[in-house]
This record gives C-alpha cells, sequence and structure tokens, in this order.
C-alpha cells in the first residue's frame, strides 16, 4: 500500500486545517467573471435576482460552487451563517456571523439560536430572496427566522430520517413544507419528499450545478504521463480511481477486496482511494485489508480531503472512476470524472439516470467482491482500445449536458419559480 501524502506524518488533522484553510481563501478571492447567459437580466441591479440571501456555512463546498456559479452574473451575494466564520465582504459576496464566534456551543444549538436572532431582526419589508442551504440545520435557522425561503437538501438528511427521532422527523418535516421551493439531486429525491413528506411536485427542482471546468477538464497524453509520474504510478497500466469518501455506505472495503482479487489473479492495473471526509476506524479496517495483501502495494490510499484541483489532478490522470454508494443523489464527483475523461463505473441507481445516455460508463447491480473482480476484468479489457475512444465519448457528453451555462439556467429558474426548460426535464427522466 502506497499512500499520498506519507501516512507517517506526525500531524494527522494538518490536512483539515489545509482544507478548510483553501475553502476560506477560495470564499474570499472570489471574483466577478464574464457573464455566462448575458440574456439573464434578473441578475442586473433594480432587478429579481440582484440580491440573493444565503442562510449556509459560508465556508461549504456546496455554497463554494452556487457562488462560483452566481459569479458569471452581477448578483450580490449575503450570507448569514451559523458557523464559527469571520465576517468578510467584497464586492460580490459578504459573510455575516449571526452569533458571537466566543460562543462555543453545539451547532444544532448554534441553528437554532441563530433563526431566533434572525427572527428579532428580520425587516418585513425586505423581499431578498432567501436559500438555505440544507434542511437539516441551517433549514432549521430559515424556517425559525420567518423569512419565505426556498431549500436546497442533500441526500443523507431525507434519506435517513426515518433511522432518526421522531423530532428530527417532526423538525424536518415543517423546514420542507415550509420552503417555497426545494431543489434536490436525483428523480429519487423527488419520490421520496413527495411520497414521505407530502411535497407537491411543483414545489420540487431537479437540478444539478455544472462542472467547474475550471479543474474538471481533460488534459493531454503527455500532462496525463506527468500526472502519474508526479505519484509514482505507471503509464502503461490501467488506473481506477474511488472518487467517493472511504465509507461503508460508499462499499470501499468491498471495492479493495476486488481489486485484489482481480490481481491476485494477475490482472494489471492500479486503484487509488480518495479517502475524503472518510471514518478514521473503517479507512483503519480498509488499510489493514491491503497491507495483508501480496499486492497491497499496487492501492494507494490518498489520506486527506482534496481541493477541487488535487480531485480534478487525480481523475485527469486516471482511467476510470468508480462510485458505487447505496443511494445517491446525483452527486458532482460522478460527472466530474465525467469531464476529466475516467470513464464511471457505478452503482445503477435512479440517481444516475441522467448517465445512461453515454455508452461508455459502466453499470454495477451486484456489490460483492466478486463482482468487483470481475468489472475490474470487464472494464481493464477495454484498456487502452477502446477504452481512448470512450474517454472521448465522456468528454463530449459531459460538455453537452454539465456545463456552467446550463447549470446557470436551471438554478435560475429555481431562484425565479419558473419551469426548467423541457429538453432539461428529459434528460433527467432518462
Amino acid at each position: 500500500m502506497k499512500t499520498q501524502p506519507d501516512s507517517a506524518t506526525p500531524d494527522k488533522t494538518s490536512w483539515k486545517v489545509e482544507f478548510a484553510e483553501h475553502i476560506r481563501s477560495q470564499f474570499e478571492s472570489l471574483q466577478r467573471l464574464t457573464a455566462l447567459a448575458p440574456d439573464l437580466t434578473c441578475y442586473e441591479p433594480g432587478q429579481p435576482l440582484a440580491r440573493l440571501r444565503f442562510i449556509a456555512h459560508a465556508h461549504g463546498l456546496h455554497v463554494a460552487r452556487w457562488l462560483a456559479l452566481l459569479s458569471h452574473t452581477s448578483a450580490k451575494v449575503e450570507i448569514d451563517t451559523a458557523n464559527d466564520v469571520a465576517a468578510f465582504a467584497n464586492e460580490i459576496v459578504s459573510a455575516r456571523p449571526v452569533l458571537p464566534r466566543w460562543l462555543k456551543l453545539p451547532m444544532t444549538v448554534r441553528y437554532f439560536l441563530g433563526g431566533l436572532v434572525l427572527r428579532w431582526k428580520r425587516k418585513r419589508s425586505d423581499q431578498c430572496l432567501v436559500h438555505a442551504h440544507c434542511a437539516s440545520g441551517n433549514g432549521l435557522m430559515a424556517w425559525l427566522s420567518g423569512y419565505r425561503y426556498v431549500l436546497g437538501t442533500y441526500g443523507s438528511e431525507i434519506y435517513d430520517a426515518h433511522r432518526r427521532g421522531s423530532i428530527y422527523r417532526w423538525m424536518l418535516t415543517q423546514v420542507l413544507r415550509r420552503a417555497d421551493r426545494i431543489q434536490v439531486g436525483s428523480t429519487e429525491s423527488v419520490k421520496l419528499l413527495q411520497e414521505k413528506f407530502g411535497i407537491p411536485a411543483e414545489r420540487i427542482y431537479c437540478l444539478h450545478l455544472g462542472l467547474n471546468e475550471q479543474y474538471f477538464h481533460a488534459v493531454n497524453d503527455e500532462r496525463r504521463a506527468e500526472l502519474r509520474s508526479e505519484v509514482n504510478l505507471p503509464t502503461g497500466e490501467p488506473i481506477w480511481i474511488v472518487n467517493r469518501r472511504t465509507d461503508p455506505h460508499y462499499r470501499t472495503l468491498e471495492v479493495v477486496q476486488g481489486f485484489l482479487n482481480y490481481c491476485q489473479l494477475g490482472g494489471r492495473g492500479r486503484l487509488v482511494l480518495l479517502c475524503g471526509d472518510h471514518q478514521p476506524d473503517y479507512t483503519e479496517s480498509v488499510c489493514q485489508t491491503i497491507r495483508a495483501h501480496a499486492d497491497g502495494q499496487r492501492v494507494t490510499v490518498v489520506d486527506r480531503m482534496l481541493t477541487p484541483k488535487g480531485m480534478g489532478t487525480w481523475l485527469q490522470l486516471g482511467d476510470f472512476s468508480i462510485s458505487v454508494p447505496k443511494t445517491d443523489n446525483f452527486s458532482v464527483s460522478t460527472y466530474e470524472s465525467l469531464g476529466c475523461g475516467a470513464v464511471p463505473i457505478v452503482a445503477n441507481l435512479e440517481a444516475y439516470n441522467q448517465l445512461r445516455d453515454c455508452a461508455a460508463v459502466h453499470w454495477m447491480t451486484d456489490f460483492e467482491p466478486s463482482d468487483f473482480t470481475k468489472v475490474f476484468a470487464r472494464t481493464a479489457a477495454t484498456w487502452p482500445k477502446p477504452h481512448h475512444i470512450h474517454r472521448k465519448e465522456c468528454l463530449q457528453f459531459a460538455k453537452e449536458g454539465f456545463s456552467s451555462e446550463n447549470a446557470l439556467r436551471d438554478l435560475t429558474a429555481f431562484y425565479l419559480g419558473t419551469p426548467l426548460r423541457p429538453e432539461r426535464l428529459a434528460r433527467w427522466a432518462a
């Protein structure tokens, strides 16, 4: 087993500090970019979306992508946050901590108090659009604030609601039902909101945020060889990238066991685990499995969170990406790999319907280690030919379906409460 960085690094939390600092820097260095869709005049001064208000973690990854898209408009974004971040403002975005930073309280309490503070400060004449990012924390703040709001919800908070206590489920139901509109990332989430929470279909918007083309794009063969050399990976073998965090939900151990079995049968190639915000105990059990195997040195473990640039670099040097969760929204990770030319291997989930028209994608329905052994063998048989054709198919598919311009038009429809374009709806229903 190889690690990136060296697992002997003494400060095991340093990568968390480094990652948080990167997100903060990215937030504070946001600049106005060229308009992606000049015809969207609703963001111009005096128009309905000239000023937007977020209730969110100002330094959150998802928020960063929304801000990146909105930087292609003339909108001004104001963020109210319960998180412990410093106040900040520039011409595009501002962050306003609702509670004092010295007030050390659990986040649940901070969300609750933050909502009450916003309610107390609320100006009834303020008609600014309020967007709460996530239902279970910032959504609670929005609900308690008394503002009208739209809501973005991320899979686990609604998928796992039935496993949590009755108070959580009641609170989540109130937050969802009070929202003017709700943004989700899969048709599976649409059904869940309708069937379990009674949300009318016309209030649910199924959309993605597109590729951040600054980081997720293809590179030529010469550059791919350089990137592999920099991390001590060979150029003459296929490379699979697990671009989901190390967690039982993403079946990391089964993937690793399947790969090691494939190696034992004489298969060639390397496997890379991008651990992300992982479960340390589970990751250690995965690493023990790797260390105990004769071919364990053919697995590289990246045991830290990656910046978007870092994630893009790994996907650019890879040949295949693996995303096989038990449930999921239409995760950005699936089309980030498309945009870098890494052919996806995905679980056969309804959430991934938008990938059905891409013939290069590999689908899995069974997930025992032996099933992964078979998929490694099957995909290796396509490398290097016709894999080079499959890469081109993925790149073209990403360009046509997941551009930032398309994403901006979709989120604008969500903000205005207008229907998504028919061709966008058809892609979700594929």
